[in-house]
């Protein structure tokens, strides 16, 4: 069988999402305490395989059921999967760059030995309410299970330090963690900025980019992260040409959609600030 949706959005079929806990000594994963533990949480769930070796864990969600075109009320699974090899701490370079609110994720990472990766599997069909909640489940889970020294978001390029991601959830924020926000300086161009966002894509609609100069970067980054969050609650509603309001009061920032000015590739909505904000070739 093979996970093909039945409907997708017309420009971005939603991605997987995956994230990497990341452990500074060998991590205890039992099947079925994980498995009481996110019953807690997502109603039934089945442990479906532990893996010859017990590394590899699959869970059948038995009340987030996926119609697909070769099978109807699959249910959603969770996989956990113990990297094979030992951690090379050198491939989150890019995220301890682009994470802003953890100043000691250098030492959380040097301290890390041991990965394990979770994603979902045949999810990508559900709700977007719904595939949010058993993210979030899944790594409340995780880190409640203990051990865990960071988070690597990899939808989201970004790291969380275990205990504020689940007190930020605890107050309600519901997209920390699965958005980021990034900051580039513009080489060459001193004074040019851009700022995009990254994790929107896993729910099938496009992140944001804004291409600037002479703003605050930290009333940008309000304005990527929820216009962000905006698009993933009502689809990719902003057609070229229509506007989001912008960060000073009445004015409108033109939108367009554009191949991301940074890697990943991926189609993103360029929000324009105009004159005399605006850089770039628009």
């Amino acid at each position: 069988m093979t996970e093909e949706l039945t409907e997708t959005s017309p420009r971005n079929p939603p991605d997987m999402w995956q994230f990497e806990a990341l452990y500074a000594a060998p991590p205890q994963l039992d099947g079925e305490t994980l498995r009481a533990a996110l019953e807690e949480y997502l109603g039934e769930v089945q442990l479906i395989s532990r893996g010859s070796d017990g590394k590899a864990l699959m869970f059948a969600l038995l009340d987030y059921c996926v119609d697909y075109s070769d099978k109807k009320s699959m249910p959603s699974q969770i996989a956990i999967l113990h990297a094979d090899k030992p951690l090379d701490t050198a491939e989150y370079a890019e995220a301890i760059q682009q994470t802003w609110d953890w100043p000691e994720k250098e030492e959380a990472i040097a301290q890390s030995t041991h990965c394990v990766l979770v994603t979902e599997f045949m999810g990508r069909g559900l709700e977007v309410e719904d595939r949010l909640e058993i993210l979030q489940a899944i790594m409340h889970v995780i880190i409640e299970n203990g051990g865990v020294t960071a988070i690597s978001q990899s939808n989201a390029r970004c790291l969380l330090n275990p205990e504020t991601y689940v007190q930020n959830h605890a107050d309600g924020y519901a997209y920390y963690g699965v958005l980021n926000v990034r900051f580039f300086n513009i080489s060459n161009h001193e004074g040019d900025m851009l700022m995009d966002s990254v994790g929107a894509s896993v729910f099938g609609v496009p992140d944001l980019q804004c291409h600037f100069r002479q703003l605050d970067p930290s009333e940008v980054s309000r304005f990527v992260f929820n216009s962000a969050v905006y698009l993933i609650q009502n689809g990719d509603v902003i057609e070229d040409g229509h506007t989001l309001a912008g960060i000073e009061k009445g004015s409108k920032w033109r939108c367009q959609h554009e191949d991301a000015l940074v890697a990943p590739e991926r189609l993103v909505l360029d929000a324009n600030p105009g004159a005399p904000y605006a850089v770039g070739n628009r």
